[in-house]
């Protein structure tokens, strides 16, 4: 009988030790890879008040979804962008890194600009204008949330030009975090009103400087960072995310228009302050 009884007893265990063994195998996923890719990252950013003669833009290629080198700088290339109202070119030279400095640009507000990138061949456009940003005229931190799930939240205020259709971009630092987030706003509701743009993050506590630029970008380029905040935040959309989309940026190849680059060139003014979480 106790043979029995101790027989009945590790059946089920050797059952389960049997199921843990299968699970064991190796699985391996066959990731499609379409190949390297230019990703350009051309922000020109110009800070109220300076001169903004000195800008970078960063140039690499993508890689495979599961390389261990996903960051492949490009070198080589020729980097130009042209002032299209008088033709002044500017040359970003290379860094040997995958940056190319420039550092006798000259930014003029409304001035459409165009980047050149010529590389294994192929020749790489945009073009986009740069747009004025506005006075910060203040930051307020408020609480969103109730009960044990709030988060403090930071209110940029500025006053929005009237008639005149304006975009906007928030770069938010907090001294904790190593990245930035970003939030995009329109004036559709708020034109020529004070207006405001926020940030809400469960890592502001108090004692943390946040670090904080106001953009003025074009509508496309609100578009696309639309998009990439909706998929970049895809965990906080609750249980029925929008589907991810293809994200094109502005930048096209002459030779072959089928050919996908990943990124923007995009020129903005921009204000800048910080704020110490109470």
């Amino acid at each position: 009988m106790k043979k029995i009884n101790i027989y009945n007893r590790l059946w089920p265990l050797i059952i389960i030790i049997g199921l843990l063994n299968s699970c064991t195998d190796v699985i391996d996923v066959n990731v499609p890879n379409g190949g390297a890719r230019l990703v350009v990252d051309a922000s020109i950013n110009w800070q109220k008040g300076t001169s903004g003669e000195i800008q970078t833009i960063n140039l690499r290629e993508s890689t495979a979804f599961f390389d261990n080198n996903p960051d492949v700088p490009v070198t080589g290339a020729s980097v130009t962008v042209t002032k299209e109202n008088d033709g002044s070119t500017f040359v970003f030279a290379d860094q040997d890194n995958g940056s190319y400095t420039a550092t006798d640009f000259i930014p003029e507000l409304d001035s459409s600009y165009t980047l050149e990138i010529l590389y294994n061949g192929n020749s790489y456009t945009a073009t986009e204008t740069l747009i004025a940003a506005p006075v910060i005229n203040r930051v307020e931190q408020t609480i969103e949330g109730s009960g044990g799930d709030t988060e403090i939240q930071l209110q940029v205020f500025f006053d929005d030009p009237g008639a005149i259709e304006n975009y906007y971009l928030g770069e938010f630092t907090p001294s904790n975090l190593p990245l930035p987030s970003l939030a995009v706003i329109s004036d559709e509701f708020t034109d020529g009103n004070e207006n405001f743009i926020e940030n809400d993050n469960d890592k502001y506590i108090a004692g943390v400087t946040v670090g904080i630029n106001v953009y003025g970008i074009s509508q496309r380029y609100y578009d696309y960072l639309n998009i990439l905040i909706q998929q970049s935040g895809s965990d906080e959309q609750g249980p029925f995310p929008t589907t991810p989309v293809q994200l094109k940026g502005n930048c096209t190849n002459v030779n072959d228009s089928n050919e996908e680059v990943l990124g923007y060139f995009r020129l903005g003014e921009f204000d800048t302050t910080s704020y110490t979480i109470d």
